[in-house]
């Protein structure tokens, strides 16, 4: 299992997903890789990483992610499943500084829940909270999410 991400070789470009045609299928993509046999780069949305630089740099590790996986042969069938641990371990990869700043979705999901239908704040410094969040990681893991 590779377990380096290929920084060295891989371009990183910033694309108009929204105005160019040749991307519009991509238009909601924070990022994509683009791999082939002239071209190894990963593509970010410029219109969607704005601001902070943290996001971006979050974006840049997943999509390093994505790579690495498919060079070690360690993708799941399910592209949802993939994803989610693409996320996972973009997360584990991340600094704490820019982790903290993200506003990326996996986090929204990990550190709020609905509870008697309101929403609330988990604390993984609270042992309850931390259940909670350790058994949201084992859904997305296992692809059995609760409604």
């Amino acid at each position: 299992m590779a377990s380096k991400l290929p920084y060295h070789r891989i371009k990183v470009k910033m694309k108009d997903f929204d105005h160019d045609k040749r991307y519009k299928s991509l238009k909601g993509d924070f990022g994509i890789c683009n791999m082939g046999k002239d071209e190894d780069e990963i593509w970010l949305n410029k219109n969607k990483l704005k601001d902070p630089s943290d996001t971006i740099q979050l974006t840049k590790i997943h999509e390093f992610v994505h790579i690495r996986r498919q060079e070690a042969e360690e993708e799941y069938d399910n592209w949802r499943k993939e994803d989610d641990a693409v996320e996972l371990e973009a997360v584990a990869r991340c600094n704490i500084h820019s982790l903290s700043q993200s506003q990326r979705v996996l986090k929204l999901y990990l550190l709020n829940d609905i509870k008697k239908g309101k929403k609330i704040r988990l604390y993984p410094d609270r042992p309850e909270d931390l259940k909670r969040i350790h058994r949201k990681i084992k859904q997305i893991l296992t692809g059995k999410y609760s409604k």
